[in-house]
């Protein structure tokens, strides 16, 4: 099992300070994570709201982290592909991986935030085709070679992009929800898995991993040597008692996160308590044992080979949210055999 952080602020003024105070806790978080052995630091593109629009350029910020951490890999999860032209994305993810000597993670996703759509002015409705070519592109555009693609939507000759990736290629990721296309899509190209599996039956679930594998098989691709990432909202605590801490802090997120939730994505097992959540696994909160029991039904379950925690949420105060990534680190993650930092 696989270890990481994930960054989808929902921003709160009153309580997360100004935005460059703001950005210095999540620095000094990035520092504590590079530490502790994290092996992966994520963040989610959001635009135009409290809800993640803090980061509505990923690599600016993960270039950033860059520079105040040594080991720990940084990525976008995901690159909302309808809003970008290819090109530039291989441009400035490259960028990435070149001031970090290597460590860039791309999530590739076609966005499911309906109002961001409407305010770029941008069609969802072609977003499967721009994912597919994307994905394609990126990988000409980092091989060293000029590009020469002819698609529905792109169309380029005798490109050349600068600068090269120091890994050959980077590691790349589909985000994938209720489609099983996409799912399907990104084993047939060899890509890394991410979802949000709280958010969907059991029975779903299952079936778009089907999906998935049916797709790594046709691509003559190995399962067993894919990542499988599920994120979630973690708050380790001495006792289940003192994890209900966690609890206005979640529900300051989940008042921005309601306003941008997508239409036809909404949650079909979300809970109504913390306690149920919990149950249903939906959180990783509480004390370590119960955290780790948690862990455990996902990755039996289902396979899920990576951990992406958000620790920072809803305006919680820095030492809390330092403890709580302390607690996992330490409490937390040596239940589970590790690989070493991925790559």
């Amino acid at each position: 099992m696989h270890f990481g952080a994930h960054y989808l602020p929902a921003y709160v003024p009153e309580l997360d300070g100004t935005p460059s105070e703001f950005y210095g806790k999540l620095f000094a978080q990035a520092e504590v994570l590079d530490d502790l052995g994290f092996e992966h630091l994520w963040v989610t593109e959001h635009h135009f709201h409290e809800y993640g629009g803090m980061i509505p350029d990923p690599p600016t910020f993960l270039a950033a982290v860059a520079r105040g951490t040594k080991r720990i890999h940084l990525g976008v999860a995901v690159s909302v592909i309808p809003f970008h032209n290819p090109l530039q994305l291989a441009e400035s993810y490259a960028m990435v991986d070149v001031i970090s000597n290597g460590r860039l993670e791309l999530g590739l996703g076609r966005g499911t935030t309906l109002p961001e759509f409407a305010e770029f002015r941008v069609s969802r409705d072609d977003s499967p085709t721009r994912l597919k070519e994307t994905g394609e592109i990126l990988l000409q555009a980092w091989s060293g070679e000029p590009v020469n693609f002819e698609g529905e939507i792109y169309q380029y000759s005798n490109v050349r992009v600068l600068p090269r990736p120091v890994q050959q290629p980077p590691r790349v990721w589909v985000g994938a929800s209720r489609t099983d296309g996409t799912f399907r899509w990104a084993g047939e190209m060899g890509f890394h898995l991410m979802t949000l599996p709280y958010m969907y039956g059991a029975e779903h679930l299952t079936q778009s991993v089907a999906a998935y594998k049916e797709g790594l098989a046709s691509g003559g691709h190995d399962f067993s040597k894919k990542e499988f990432l599920g994120k979630f909202h973690v708050f380790v605590a001495d006792s289940r008692a003192d994890a209900e801490r966690a609890v206005p802090y979640l529900a300051n997120y989940g008042a921005l996160s309601s306003v941008r939730s997508p239409q036809g994505n909404t949650p079909t097992r979300r809970a109504k308590s913390l306690e149920d959540s919990v149950a249903k696994g939906e959180i990783i909160v509480g004390d370590p044992d119960t955290c780790i029991d948690i862990i455990k039904y996902w990755q039996d379950t289902f396979g899920i080979t990576t951990i992406t925690g958000t620790f920072f949420f809803g305006g919680m105060p820095q030492d809390m949210a330092i403890k709580n990534i302390q607690m996992f680190a330490k409490e937390v993650m040596p239940a589970f055999a590790t690989a070493g930092v991925a790559g």
